[in-house]
C-alpha cells in the first residue's frame, strides 16, 4: 500500500466492473484504482481515465502479478473467475470475485481447495445481498428472534430480457445463485435436496429458458422456493420472504416512492441490478477494502460461493433428471468457521 491507500486492480470493466471501479475511485475511502484490464481495450482505457489515470493492462494474470497492485477485483466473464481467483490466492493478494466462482462445481471446488491450502482467507465472493440494507434488516430481525425459527424462504427474482438466449443452467448458475445464497444465509442452514423445473422461451430453441423454479429442502427441516424469471416485461425485482414459527418477514418489492396521479397509484421498477443494489455494491466494496487493509476478509466466503454452487449444480442435474437431487453432506473447512 502507498500512503495508506489500498491499490486495487480491476479485471473486467463492463457494466459490473465499471461500477465497482467507479465506486472504488470515488465513493470508497482508503482505496484507489491502480490498474484495470478488459478484453475491450478502449473501454478499459475509458474507465482508467474516469478513475484518475489507472494503468491499463492487456492480461489479467499480468495485472495480478504487478507489484503496484495490492488487491484485485474480478468482474470479467464467468468462465475466467476460477483461474483468476486462484492466481490471486497464489500471489497472496486479497480478491473480491464477482459471483459465481466459475461455470460449474469443479471451478468452485478448485478455488476452495486453493484457499484452504493457502491457509488464510483471501477471497470475498460478490454475493452482495448480505450488504443490502433491506436484506440485512431481515437477517437482524431473525437473529433478534422476531419470527422464531425460520421455516420457509421464498425468493422472487425477475430480469428484463437479455440480448441472448439463456439456458436453464445459465439462469440457475448466473442468476439463481444469488437467491440460493440468500436462502442459506437467512435460513441459517445448508440445503439437502434441490428440485428444479423450467419454462421454455423460444419454441425453435429447446434449450432456451424463460423461467426456472427451484424447490429446496434444508437439512434442519426448512424449505425454500426460488423463482427466477429471465425475461420479465416489467423490470428488475428481487423479493425475499421468510416465514417462521411466530411470524413472517418480507423485503419491500420496490425502492421507488409511491406515485399517486390522475386516478392511479404506481411505483417504478428498477431496470437492472446495478440500480436496485447500488447501495449494496458500495457497502460491499467498503467492507472489502477495510478487511483487506487489516489483513482479514469480509462478506461471503469461498465456502459460501462453493455451497451455493453445490445447490446450483444439483438444480441443473434436476432439470435433466426430472427428480429431486441430493446434495451430500460435506464438512465446512475450519478456515471458514465464524470468528
Amino acid at each position: 500500500m502507498a500512503d495508506g491507500m489500498l491499490r486495487v486492480g480491476v479485471i473486467g470493466t463492463g457494466g459490473m466492473g465499471g461500477r465497482h471501479a467507479r465506486n472504488l475511485a470515488h465513493r470508497v475511502t482508503g482505496a484507489k484504482v491502480a490498474a484495470v484490464m478488459d478484453a475491450d481495450e478502449a473501454r478499459a482505457a475509458s474507465v482508467a481515465r474516469e478513475c484518475g489515470g489507472a494503468a491499463v493492462f492487456r492480461s489479467g494474470p499480468a495485472l495480478i502479478r504487478d507489484d503496484a497492485v495490492d488487491a484485485v477485483l474480478i468482474a470479467s466473464p464467468d468462465p475466467t473467475h476460477a483461474d483468476l481467483t486462484v492466481a490471486c490466492i497464489e500471489a497472496g493478494k486479497p480478491v473480491l470475485c464477482e459471483k459465481p466462482l466459475g461455470v460449474g462445481i469443479d471451478d468452485a471446488k478448485r478455488v476452495l481447495d486453493a484457499e484452504v491450502a493457502a491457509g488464510r482467507r483471501l477471497v470475498q465472493v460478490g454475493l452482495m445481498r448480505t450488504y443490502d440494507p433491506r436484506h440485512a434488516a431481515l437477517r437482524q430481525a431473525i437473529d433478534d428472534g422476531e419470527i422464531g425459527r425460520p421455516l420457509l424462504f421464498r425468493g422472487i427474482h425477475t430480469n428484463l430480457r437479455a440480448g441472448r438466449t439463456r439456458t436453464a443452467a445459465d439462469v440457475i448458475v448466473n442468476s439463481a445463485v444469488h437467491d440460493i445464497h440468500s436462502a442459506r444465509w437467512l435460513m441459517g442452514d445448508e440445503v439437502a435436496t434441490a428440485y428444479a423445473s423450467r419454462v421454455g422461451d423460444v419454441p425453435e430453441r429447446p434449450e432456451a429458458t424463460r423461467l426456472v423454479l427451484l424447490q429446496l429442502a434444508f437439512r434442519g427441516g426448512g424449505l425454500a422456493t426460488i423463482e427466477v424469471d429471465a425475461g420479465s416485461g416489467h423490470g428488475y425485482e428481487v423479493v425475499a420472504e421468510v416465514s417462521g414459527e411466530h411470524g413472517a418477514l418480507r423485503t419491500p418489492s420496490f425502492t421507488s416512492p409511491l406515485l399517486r396521479r390522475a386516478g392511479a397509484a404506481s411505483r417504478a421498477v428498477e431496470p437492472d441490478w446495478l440500480e436496485r443494489f447500488d447501495t449494496a455494491y458500495r457497502i460491499e466494496a467498503e467492507a472489502w477494502v477495510r478487511a483487506a487493509k487489516a489483513g482479514t476478509a469480509a462478506g461471503a466466503t469461498t465456502w459460501d460461493g462453493y455451497a451455493a454452487m453445490r445447490v446450483a449444480d444439483a438444480a441443473v442435474r434436476s432439470i435433466a433428471s426430472g427428480r429431486a437431487e441430493a446434495i451430500p453432506e460435506e464438512p465446512r473447512p475450519g478456515l471458514y468457521d465464524p470468528v
